[in-house]
């Protein structure tokens, strides 16, 4: 018999069938089902480790190892649908697992090298659709600053996430809500480019105060409904709509308005590129790490945390 092989796309996901004539059959064996969650449109996606994301009790890497590296291990194409978050030893194992399981790949930008754009090294942020950044606890390089703003400016997407004031630990006297907000007011490229600043407070509190707008993908997008946000000790935000009217808050405290203040999640764009701020790096900790942190399952402790992660990851990368 003459068998054609046909591909159908469905969303996001790719469908395998074998047509014999007039009959299809949807192959059911593990491989295909592992290709039915490939994303249509393969993203790349570059986690820091260059800021001390390890120093003390933190843990914020893909996958610790001795010093994380730029490619996680095992490898992430023998990925299946199946593979548990502990495939990785890191504290956002469970993120880059989750992306890797959608058909992204991830990587790592070891300690010691250089956040660049425009250069040739094979890590250069213009080989990236998305930088993710979970609690910078060193500065960034003047250099640095220039790379990460042209990035987003040409078309990448930042996440940025800081932590609760007092929170530095490396104690080089900087954490992260001052690290971010040094990124954004002391620059040679623009002044508070985002509309969105760090308030160097501590707070802790479960929270539904959500943008309504059924139309944000980050709040109601293909990884589920988010309706809820945790911070388990960590900074608000204040956006600046005069700096960038795209500047947006979509979470907020409990009992605050849903104005300009006390916001727990910010989106904004820049140039061709887009931006989402959480102040707290508990809802991405999947709880494991290297031997002797101390982690909390952050990731799965509301069902919303993955949930939010995940959406604004692909709205970062503009799908």
């Amino acid at each position: 018999m003459n068998i054609v092989s046909k591909l159908m796309i469905v969303g996001f996901a790719i469908v395998a069938f074998s047509c014999d004539n007039d009959t299809a059959k949807e192959t059911t064996s593990s491989k295909t089902n592992a290709t039915a969650a490939l994303a249509v449109t393969p993203k790349k996606f570059l986690f820091d480790a260059t800021k001390a994301e390890t120093a003390g009790n933190a843990d914020w890497v893909l996958d610790a190892d001795t010093n994380p590296q730029r490619f996680p291990t095992p490898a992430q194409s023998t990925i299946t649908a199946t593979t548990p978050e502990t495939f990785w030893k890191g504290g956002l194992s469970s993120w880059g697992i989750a992306l890797a399981k959608l058909g992204h790949t991830v990587e790592t930008l070891p300690s010691g090298t250089a956040i660049t754009y425009g250069g040739t090294g094979a890590q250069d942020l213009k080989n990236y659709d998305v930088f993710v950044i979970d609690e910078p606890n060193t500065r960034f390089t003047a250099a640095e600053k220039v790379a990460i703003l042209t990035f987003v400016n040409n078309g990448g997407g930042l996440f940025m996430i800081a932590d609760h004031t007092a929170s530095d630990r490396n104690n080089d006297g900087w954490d992260s809500p001052a690290i971010w907000n040094d990124l954004m007011a002391t620059n040679t490229v623009q002044t508070n480019p985002f509309g969105i600043k760090f308030t160097l407070d501590n707070f802790s509190q479960t929270t539904t105060n959500r943008l309504s707008a059924t139309t944000n993908t980050i709040l109601n997008g293909s990884q589920g409904i988010v309706t809820q946000l945790k911070y388990s000790a960590g900074a608000s935000m204040t956006i600046n709509t005069t700096a960038n009217a795209s500047a947006k808050g979509l979470i907020w405290k409990s009992t605050s308005t849903q104005g300009t203040s006390n916001i727990m999640c910010a989106t904004a764009t820049y140039g061709l590129g887009r931006v989402v701020a959480i102040g707290d790096s508990s809802p991405a900790d999947d709880g494991t790490g290297a031997t002797g942190d101390t982690l909390f399952p952050g990731w799965t402790e509301l069902a919303s945390h993955s949930k939010l992660h995940m959406n604004a990851s692909l709205w970062l990368a503009k799908l």
